[in-house]
């Protein structure tokens, strides 16, 4: 990614030209309305079963944030498709006048492992991937030649955060405040290693209604490093709740679950 701003631990990844275009275009935009609360929000027990059985769904956010002190407020979309092992994560951002961002995250889900993925593609307006070899251990990557170590713990933008919701279902006896997880983070150029922890579980109020989380922060490197914190719903798929990306600078951005819509999973 070309900013700062954003350099998110998953989806969030707009140029720093791009997204001022957007945020001009969209400052004045009006929050979604909120849906009914359904099934698919009401906590559940935590369970690796209930986690590998999950259903598909489309999920609805509400992106607002500032950035050069410039409020913005976006929608965006997210598809989660699950069917006899095999997984499909994409996230979606459009605009009439400056098109689409689209990343999706392939691969295979298992209990013992979690999440695998086997291919991220990232497009705005050319389309690169990243193959995650198992095969060979190495990341390919579309945009530059020279390939990188694949790592057991290696997720891509999209996949780590349900990569967060399958590590509290596996070791949810040994879990507390406070505990850490490491993850081999991959984007279209490259990949680092980062830890996130565990912060306990919080009520938040979004859009889509009242909903009970699992909260995350990723840890800092310095203390200019971008703050990243993210809350899963205490339901069978811990699925993305909101996510807040804040700067130094003071720019942020805070995506809000806004409306759930069951989907038909993988074929």
């Amino acid at each position: 990614m070309t900013s700062r701003s954003f350099r998110a631990t998953n989806f969030l990844f707009l140029s720093r030209s791009l997204l001022l275009g957007w945020i001009l275009l969209t400052s004045f935009t009006k929050p979604a309305l909120p849906s009914p609360t359904n099934d698919y929000l009401v906590m559940s027990a935590t369970s690796l079963d209930a986690w590998l059985k999950q259903e598909s769904v489309h999920l609805r956010y509400q992106l607002t944030g500032q950035s050069h002190h410039i409020p913005y407020s976006l929608p965006a979309d997210m598809f989660w498709q699950i069917s006899l092992g095999h997984y499909k994560l994409k996230f979606e951002i459009a605009h009439f006048l400056l098109g689409t961002r689209t990343q999706v995250s392939e691969g295979t889900v298992n209990a013992e492992q979690g999440i695998l993925p086997a291919k991220f593609t990232d497009k705005i307006k050319a389309e690169d991937h990243v193959i995650f070899n198992h095969t060979t251990g190495l990341l390919q990557f579309t945009t530059k030649a020279v390939p990188e170590p694949l790592d057991a713990t290696a997720q891509d933008q999209l996949s780590v955060i349900s990569q967060l919701g399958f590590w509290i279902v596996k070791n949810q006896d040994q879990i507390t405040k406070g505990s850490k997880l490491k993850i081999q983070l991959v984007s279209k150029n490259n990949a680092e290693q980062r830890e996130f922890q565990y912060l306990g579980t919080e009520t938040l109020e979004l859009p889509v209604g009242r909903v009970e989380t699992y909260k995350f922060s990723r840890t800092q490197r310095s203390s200019d490093d971008q703050k990243a914190t993210v809350w899963l719903l205490k339901n069978s798929g811990l699925s993305l709740a909101r996510i807040r990306l804040e700067e130094e600078s003071s720019d942020y951005v805070d995506q809000k679950l806004s409306q759930v819509e069951m989907i038909t999973g993988l074929k």
